[in-house]
């Protein structure tokens, strides 16, 4: 039933009425964001401040989710450094562009969403990916692009998104 719910409303709607609630969830977690702020992560309240689920939808990507590790990052138990790019990896450090240097235990690599044009180009080549609409964000009608419609391509058809979309557009990309 929820998917029913969350699926019928119009995502023009839907962003506006993300807005007052994301001011709300910004402002209760203000501590834990001035942290993050501080240690140098990027944080943003998604498209004119509608939010996570807007930006997932807007983008497929861009996003964290506080699993545990926001809080180290806040108190700088784990390092970040984001927006510059490695040089090179010279263990026990990471040299980035410019030189400076950041010792390190262990190195993660986060790298950046890619839409799923990209995806499609190296499966099926450059003249499928040339064909297909773009994806995630919205066309003139507020609808999503991109995905559990026509393609542009005949006869392909992209699916993708979280558990409750897939769950939700599966039965009906089915028929």
């Amino acid at each position: 039933m929820k998917d029913i719910i969350n699926m019928s409303t119009p995502n023009l709607i839907s962003k506006h009425l993300r807005i007052a609630a994301t001011a709300e969830i910004m402002q209760r977690d203000s501590p834990l964001l001035q942290g993050l702020t501080a240690a140098g992560f990027a944080i943003d309240s998604g498209p004119d401040g509608s939010g996570l689920w807007m930006k997932y939808l807007n983008r497929g990507g861009g996003y964290y989710i506080d699993v545990g590790a926001s809080q180290l990052i806040a108190d700088k138990k784990i390092m970040i450094k984001q927006g510059q790019e490695i040089k090179v990896i010279k263990a026990p450090s990471i040299v980035l562009e410019g030189d400076s240097e950041l010792e390190a235990d262990e190195i993660v690599f986060a790298a950046r969403y890619q839409n799923m044009r990209e995806a499609a180009r190296k499966v099926f080549g450059d003249e499928l990916a040339e064909m297909v609409n773009d994806f995630w964000g919205f066309d003139d009608e507020g609808e999503r692009r991109g995905m559990w419609r026509r393609s542009g391509h005949p006869g392909s058809w992209f699916f993708g998104g979280d558990l409750a979309l897939c769950r939700f557009y599966s039965r009906l990309l089915a028929l």
